[in-house]
Order: structure tokens, then sequence, then C-alpha cells
């Protein structure tokens, strides 16, 4: 029996991540709606075989040997519909800069500091938690529609649901198909806070192929100045490089590989380990065998 259209085998993963590193999926789906999305996780169940979710690939470094189960990718769905007043359903593939450009900015909403330069989707930001010290996605997130082995369902979130950079609603094996999201409209410009943090990020962290920040921040600290205070700016390993402009920064600069990324992140915490007794925790998702 023929794959469907959206089912590709040997699917390149390196073009979907930001690191642009990662060897093939043994399949990828790239469902189109959200009846394929249905489809396609039907379709992987059936199959018995691990699987995974991609989003923007912002937040993922997969081993060089690649993935031998299935990629299940999300950008089919990216679309913004309001339903109502200060309240819209977004699907979890729309790029999370187009829901501020979209939606937050034009309507002056509240929340335009927490998210503004945070790379990646809407599902993959909901997933993780994003957000910066202004706030996060999920404090904006009235509910989100899942899909698992039971079906589709919606779950509506509290602030017990989530917390830094994690959440408790989609467990493994859950798909995130689209947040809904009530704003509240600032009192203050949000065009001038928007100008304000890209040009901060501009500023502070490096740009180029990169995930953002490697680790998460130890309570009451900041991990890039942990890796800073071990002298660790501007290691290299391959074609890695632990930023200069921000220690919690791992660069790709020169086709580098997983291993010299991996490398690099081990490194970070076993130095911050010996130094200060802290154990680091990756915000990365490391995808290796």
């Amino acid at each position: 029996m023929p794959l469907a259209p959206y089912i590709i085998e040997n699917a390149p993963l390196a073009p979907h991540c930001f690191y642009r590193i990662g060897g093939p999926a043994r399949w990828g789906l790239f469902p189109r709606s959200l009846e394929e999305m249905e489809e396609a996780y039907k379709w992987i169940k059936g199959k018995n075989i691990p699987f995974m979710v991609l989003g923007g690939g912002t937040n993922v470094l997969i081993s060089d040997s690649g993935y031998d189960g299935a990629v299940l990718f999300t950008g089919g769905l990216d679309y913004i519909r309001q339903r109502g007043k200060e309240r819209f359903d977004v699907g979890a593939g729309t790029l999370l800069a187009e829901m501020v450009s979209k939606v937050l900015l034009p309507n002056n909403y509240t929340g335009t500091g927490a998210l503004t330069g945070i790379p990646g989707s809407v599902g993959g930001a909901l997933f993780m938690n994003a957000g910066t010290v202004n706030g996060s996605i999920c404090q904006m997130a009235e509910s989100v529609r899942l899909l698992s082995e039971t079906g589709l369902t919606e779950w509506e979130i509290t602030e017990k649901d989530y917390s830094y950079r994690g959440q408790r609603y989609c467990p493994t094996g859950t798909v995130i198909l689209e947040g809904r999201f009530h704003f509240t409209v600032d009192e203050n410009d949000q065009r001038t806070v928007y100008e304000h943090y890209l040009d901060r990020r501009r500023n502070t962290q490096p740009q180029g192929r990169c995930c953002g920040s490697v680790f998460k921040n130890p309570e009451g600290d900041h991990a890039g100045r942990l890796i800073e205070e071990c002298g660790l700016k501007g290691t290299r390993l391959g074609g890695a490089v632990i930023s200069e402009k921000h220690a919690n920064f791992i660069v790709n600069e020169a086709d580098a590989s997983f291993d010299d990324v991996y490398g690099l992140i081990s490194l970070a915490k076993a130095r911050v380990k010996e130094r200060f007794g802290m154990e680091l925790t990756e915000e990365v998702r490391i995808i290796k065998d």
C-alpha cells in the first residue's frame, strides 16, 4: 500500500533544525491539516514505532545518526483564528514571532515583552512553557487542544499545570495541536516594549545556528554567569563554540557535528558541577541513541 503523500522515508532532519545538525528520520510525516494530523498519528500508532514531535526545530539537538522512528512535524498547523473579544485559537505550527506581530502588537496586548524574540513555533513554546523574566506563554493560554491515543481532548490550563520551562498537560506520546489564548490590552505602548527587547536580544545574544539557551537557569542564578565564571566563553570543539557574547549559547559556526555541540554541553555541566556544586539542566532537547 503506497504511503500518504505527506509521509517521507529517510527524511533529512538537519534542514528542519536551527542547529542544522542531525541525520535522517526513518519516516518524516508532514501533515497539512488537523485531519491529516489525526491520520498521521494513527499511522504512527499502527506501526508501533518510537516517534517524536518537531515544530520549528529551535530547541533540539539531534544525533548525526538520525532518528530510528517517525518524526511528526506540526508546521502544517499554521493558523490564527479570532474567537471573540481578546481570544484567539493559534495552531501549533504557527511561528511564535507571527503571533506576536499579528496578534499582540496590533492590539497592544500584555505579554509582548514575554514572547518577543523567542524563536520557534507556538506548539513548541507551549510544550516547554517558553518565556522570559517578563512571563511565559502558559500564563496567556486558556486551554490547549491535544491529540493522544484516546483521541482529541481539550485541556483547560490553570497555574498548577505549568512551571519554569515545563508543563504537565502534554505527556510523552501526546501532540499539542493548538492553543487558545486570552489576552488583555496593556496601558503602556507595547511597540516600544517590542523594539526594546528585540534590540536587547541582538546586543546580548549571538545570531546564527544555535538553539537559544542551552541550559535552564538554576533558581536564583543564571546558567550563563556560571559557565562564564568557569572561563568557558569562546571554548571550541570542532565546529562548535560557546559564545563569546553569551555563555549559555553554543553556536554551530563551521559545520559542527552532534558530538561537537554535545561535547561542549557536557564540558559546561562538568565544570559548573566541579566549581559550584550545581547540576545544570538542559533546556535543549537532546535526541541521541
